[in-house]
């Protein structure tokens, strides 16, 4: 878990917290407050009216984390808040720190008058997935789980829909695809099949039979509308074969339709939806710091993905998942992805992004209340 978390887990559990400081919390007065010292982590007000600041710490596991711990201690000690006694320092860190570096710490504590506490990674951990099923569980209705498929980007929509813009049509039957997919006897036709599940799950088309090659697939309004609205400047593609049109972007009206679809209520059973709300809440609760660059993701990242989405995917399918669905979030300017020379990057949610996730949480949460609130009689 990284240090965010830690922090949003522990304030939120405040019992474990008071546990593990001994101090006599009694409330809290600042979270993430900028100082001319430093950033302070959290302060509490204790029973006896002090006031104490903690800077809190993951696994100290090296020297150049160690004296950024001291520094900041440090500098911590010269706040003043207007009150004759000094704030109280108050080092936390993880018990899963190595004893050479809390020996270290303890002996710092105890030159400067600091008090050096710590707690387990492994029981914030706990909290942690306790409060995460919570939140899932008290969100609204129930939701599927995330899926994990090869749509790299929305604009590939494009792709699915061209047929019924060139042909001018609502309704096509699956032969009417065969050159924009390059669909033959021999050759499986999953790529087709993936187009045409992403579509479904923004209700761009009504549903049509597995396995039946002859049915219809038709065109709802918000399809209709999607393919009214295709980008005009790709009018000249007809020089390139149908196949080759791998993307097309998407307008603004066409991102508009899919926020429409995405925010229409209907999302528990649409997984398309569902991963990008997955992927907001993501967002959200780890700050954005997790999105890999490539295919490798550390067993610790990996195992806290896979226990915030209910998944058990393997290093690849998970880098994969939360690089497409933050491509998708992208495209609908939900979120913005900030490049980085590490291995990982930062994507931070929009005002259009933080707007749409509390929209929908609130929709899922008055559904919840809908069901609920009868069965209190």
């Amino acid at each position: 878990m990284n240090e965010a978390l830690v922090e949003w887990t522990l304030l939120r559990e405040q019992t474990y917290l008071n546990k593990c400081l001994g101090l006599g919390v009694k409330k809290k007065i600042f979270q993430q407050y900028s100082t001319e010292y430093g950033r302070i982590d959290f302060a509490h007000e204790l029973s006896d009216g002090r006031i104490a600041i903690t800077e809190l710490e993951t696994v100290i596991d090296n020297q150049s984390k160690l004296a950024y711990c001291q520094y900041q201690c440090l500098e911590y000690a010269h706040i003043q808040f207007g009150t004759k006694d000094k704030p109280l320092i108050v080092i936390l860190i993880a018990n899963e720190t190595p004893d050479k570096y809390k020996k270290q710490l303890i002996h710092f504590s105890k030159e400067n008058n600091f008090e050096f506490k710590t707690y387990s990674l492994e029981t914030v951990n706990d909290y942690y997935k306790k409060l995460i099923e919570e939140a899932v569980k008290n969100s609204g209705v129930p939701l599927v789980k995330p899926v994990a498929n090869n749509f790299t980007h929305l604009a590939c929509l494009n792709r699915f829909i061209l047929p019924f813009f060139d042909l001018e049509k609502d309704m096509l039957k699956r032969n009417d695809f065969i050159e924009y997919f390059d669909l033959r006897e021999d050759r499986a036709d999953s790529h087709f099949k993936v187009h045409q599940q992403m579509a479904a799950y923004f209700e761009l088309i009504h549903a049509v039979s597995k396995g039946n090659k002859r049915s219809e697939i038709q065109l709802t309004e918000y399809g209709k509308r999607f393919r009214d609205n295709i980008n005009c400047e790709f009018a000249v593609y007809q020089n390139y074969s149908k196949a080759e049109l791998k993307k097309i972007s998407l307008s603004v009206e066409q991102k508009r339709i899919l926020l429409e679809s995405l925010m229409n209520g209907n999302i528990g059973e649409l997984k398309g939806k569902a991963n990008l709300l997955y992927f907001l809440r993501f967002v959200h609760l780890t700050e954005g710091v997790w999105i890999p660059r490539g295919r490798k993701m550390d067993k610790q990242k990996r195992d806290f993905a896979n226990s915030f989405l209910g998944t058990d995917y393997t290093e690849i399918t998970l880098c994969n998942w939360l690089n497409f669905i933050c491509t998708h979030a992208e495209e609908l300017e939900l979120i913005e992805r900030i490049r980085t020379s590490s291995e990982y990057d930062r994507a931070t949610l929009t005002s259009l992004g933080s707007r749409v996730l509390g929209f929908i949480e609130m929709d899922l949460h008055l559904k919840r209340e809908r069901t609920q609130i009868p069965l209190q009689l």
